[in-house]
């Protein structure tokens, strides 16, 4: 087990891990702890799990030689002397620390060859994870599964998903979509998983697995004449999907079957992810409904537990979060109820929006974590409330109404964003005390530069103050990266407040500028100051200047490899062994970043990523512009999307530079309009009456209303038409004239500056949804109050 850990060292240090000599220990608390200390340039790390040597370790890199391991990293520079340190014992108060989310595999993972596995299995061992969520190589498992049961290759191969889009066919939500999935993928799927599986077993780690929820291909009824199956409600737009009721004897039987291949292919785990209705409210009869959940819950771990008497039932939370006028206390508590307390790992999913445990006590009574998604479909704006993560994370541990919470857990949808969230996370993780925001920040800027330059932190508290001190709904989205006239009402930052943090950065550039991570922040600073001033020309019609700005933030993605749209291609590309295959995963590396597939799903996974800006944004708006300016025909934008994604020529994308240089050219032309811009005001509100058909919204004062968005919660599949009415004072109403079309994207109305505070949102749902599905998030974007 200390070998393990070593060779974690030695991956990471090369020859300088061998100035670490580890030791495990015994003690008599369940919770992970470590001791280091060094002393003569040697360093002792003692701890109680391979995972603790390993964050010991980290401890000591990042608190002694103030050097850092994030996911996109040059090597570590150690001094030439390791200095000494005063011993510390640290201890987790958290029994399970959790990483990863089942889209993760779609949006981040799905190239990855054992050589980047190996370094992200590296990362959470310094970090100190010990449950990673490792899903690949399911597929085999199914094959063989469908197979034994009776179904063809062609039903088979009609059943699963193209690579990028497996998290969505895991979670049961799609099936078919950018197939076919080629043997080849299967096969060394399987292989990949048992090496990662036997480094987390090296590691003592305790992985989560697959379980079994009844998602089955939809040709079983042709297969197994008689089977009762179910669907829940079609997900995004998509066909609906296929489950084995699990009231009946073939639910236990097909799920005894996956449980012994997976065992007999993988080895024994004791943590399996069942998900039950991702995204998809349950259609069951509404008399008998909770009886019907409760059977559901039951079933589910009832194969769970013959098959492995020592399982436990993971489940992402997000359902609770996702209809919580569906899942109701009883209906959360009948779908637990059968397995028993503590054999629960609920994970309250994204709890920097809503905090599931306190809702629920069912969650609290049988098992619960703490956890964190904080990044969607892996979009790469700078975004993050940094002292809320804190706040909420005390709050949770100091609370005696916590129950049985099992850990801590962080579920981004897509890494590789966004350091300087996780590196607080995972801190957090090992935090018994509430972090001290400010002091944790001079800490977190010397181990990421090896120095605390005033200027640099200096600037680092203004990011703090605007783009990291942002709840999530109101993070900056950007309107160029969407697709026109669908285009959100987005929050911006403000351009002269970056400005000035980049010219603070700039400022220390000559002596920081050697530093790997110095410069990847460099350009996050800068295409975040730079989009703001895109929006800028584009919300003000300038053509010329917008396209201008797209072109130089082309220009200065490229200057980092893992900001570049040709990576993930060539990643992608990589894993073809044919034309063919390569051909088929290029289109699904393209169209998940782009029009995603189905009819809602579109610019969810968008990128600031070279190539991507100048071939697929810029060209996309480059159509509206010469549409709305009678130069050509109403763009079609979902038909070009797809033909875009199916194309196989390489993207236009910007050579690679080198970063400062373009830092600094492009600071000093746009510099003038950063510091004379000025951000909209972005307004969160929430409902202050419900009537039925109609919600009414307090802007909280009287404001010159320039326009608002509403969004329904995503995905439930229903769509509505909205139409709107103001008022200045809560009885005299004016109806705005427009009727948005029937969208499940919610609505946007935009006007010229008039005196609002209240909002009328008048809803007709269609397609015999129900209006408890609709629970809306609402924007406003206005100026100042009225005196």
């Amino acid at each position: 087990m200390v070998d393990a850990a070593s060779q974690v060292l030695s991956r990471v240090l090369g020859s300088r891990a061998d100035s670490f000599e580890l030791s495990l220990y015994g003690s008599g608390d369940k919770l992970d702890e470590f001791v280091v200390w060094a002393e003569g340039g040697k360093v002792f790390v003692q701890a109680t799990s391979p995972v603790a040597l390993c964050r010991g370790a980290y401890h000591y890199l990042k608190h002694a030689c103030h050097a850092q391991f994030p996911w996109s990293s040059g090597p570590i520079v150690l001094p030439h002397l390791l200095p000494d340190y005063a011993k510390v014992r640290v201890q987790s108060p958290q029994l399970f620390r959790y990483y990863l989310s089942v889209c993760t595999y779609g949006y981040s993972m799905p190239w990855w060859d054992w050589s980047r596995w190996e370094r992200e299995l590296d990362w959470m061992a310094l970090h100190g994870i010990n449950m990673p969520l490792l899903l690949a190589g399911q597929e085999y498992v199914w094959k063989r599964v469908f197979s034994a049961l009776g179904f063809s290759p062609r039903q088979i191969a009609a059943h699963f998903c193209g690579p990028a889009y497996l998290p969505w066919h895991r979670l049961g939500n799609i099936n078919g979509h950018m197939d076919p999935l080629p043997e080849s993928w299967i096969e060394s799927q399987m292989v990949l998983q048992r090496q990662i599986m036997n480094r987390a077993r090296e590691l003592c780690m305790s992985p989560v697995v697959p379980g079994f929820s009844g998602f089955v291909p939809t040709s079983l009824g042709s297969v197994r004449p008689g089977l009762e199956l179910f669907s829940a409600e079609p997900w995004a737009g998509f066909e609906k999907t296929t489950y084995i009721d699990p009231r009946s004897d073939a639910f236990l039987e097909v799920g005894q079957l996956f449980m012994r291949e997976y065992r007999a292919t993988y080895g024994e785990a004791h943590h399996y992810l069942c998900e039950t209705f991702a995204e998809q409210v349950p259609r069951l009869p509404f008399d008998s409904e909770v009886e019907d959940l409760r059977a559901i819950g039951e079933s589910i771990w009832k194969v769970l537990i013959q098959a492995d008497p020592e399982a436990n039932w993971v489940m992402q939370g997000w359902p609770f979060y996702f209809a919580p006028d569906y899942w109701t206390q009883e209906k959360v508590s009948a779908l637990l109820d059968a397995v028993p307390a503590g054999r629960a790992f609920v994970l309250d999913l994204a709890t920097e929006e809503l905090e599931l445990w306190r809702l629920y006590p069912a969650m609290r009574e049988k098992g619960w974590m703490f956890n964190v998604v904080h990044n969607y479909g892996q979009n790469t704006h700078l975004h993050g409330n940094l002292q809320s993560f804190i706040d909420r994370t005390g709050a949770v541990l100091a609370s005696s109404d916590r129950g049985d919470m099992h850990g801590m857990g962080i579920s981004p949808e897509g890494i590789d964003q966004n350091p300087v969230v996780y590196e607080l996370l995972t801190d957090l993780m090992w935090a018994q005390e509430p972090l001290a925001l400010e002091q944790w920040l001079v800490g977190y800027v010397r181990s990421r530069y090896g120095d605390v330059p005033e200027a640099a932190l200096a600037a680092w508290n203004i990011l703090v103050e605007s783009v990291y001190g942002k709840p999530a709904a109101l993070s900056p989205g950007f309107t160029w990266r969407f697709r026109p006239r669908d285009q959100p009402l987005v929050s911006s930052p403000d351009a002269g407040r970056l400005g000035t943090a980049l010219g603070l950065f700039l400022s220390v550039s000559n002596e920081l500028g050697d530093n790997f991570n110095f410069r990847r922040d460099l350009v996050d600073i800068c295409k975040t100051w730079l989009g703001v001033i895109a929006d800028g020309f584009l919300n003000s019609g300038n053509r010329d200047s917008f396209f201008d700005a797209l072109i130089d933030l082309d220009r200065l993605m490229a200057t980092r490899e893992e900001h570049r749209l040709s990576t993930w291609l060539n990643m992608a590309k990589a894993m073809g062994q044919t034309a063919e295959v390569k051909a088929l995963y290029e289109k699904n590396a393209r169209l998940l970043i782009t029009a995603w597939g189905g009819p809602y799903l579109f610019d969810y996974a968008i990128k600031e990523w070279a190539g991507l800006i100048a071939d697929f944004h810029a060209e996309r708006w480059k159509m509206w512009f010469d549409w709305t300016e009678g130069r050509g025909n109403e763009p079609n934008f979902a038909s070009w999307e797809l033909e875009w994604a199916s194309q196989q020529t390489a993207p236009k994308e910007s050579e690679p530079e080198e970063e400062l240089t373009v830092v600094r050219e492009l600071y000093a032309k746009y510099s003038s309009y950063s510091l004379s811009s000025s951000p909209m005001e972005v307004t969160k509100l929430e409902i202050c009456r419900a009537q039925e058909g109609a919600i009414d919204l307090d802007v909280g004062a009287v404001k010159n209303v320039i326009g608002f968005a509403i969004y329904p919660i995503f995905g439930q599949g229903f769509r509505a038409s909205y139409s709107f009415e103001l008022s200045e004072n809560g009885r005299d109403w004016g109806s705005l004239d427009t009727t948005q079309a029937p969208t499940c994207r919610g609505a946007r109305a935009s006007f010229e500056s008039r005196p609002v505070r209240f909002i009328r949102v008048k809803v007709d749902i269609k397609d015999g949804s129900t209006e408890q599905v609709f629970q809306p998030v609402v924007w406003v974007t206005g100026c100042d109050s009225v005196a």
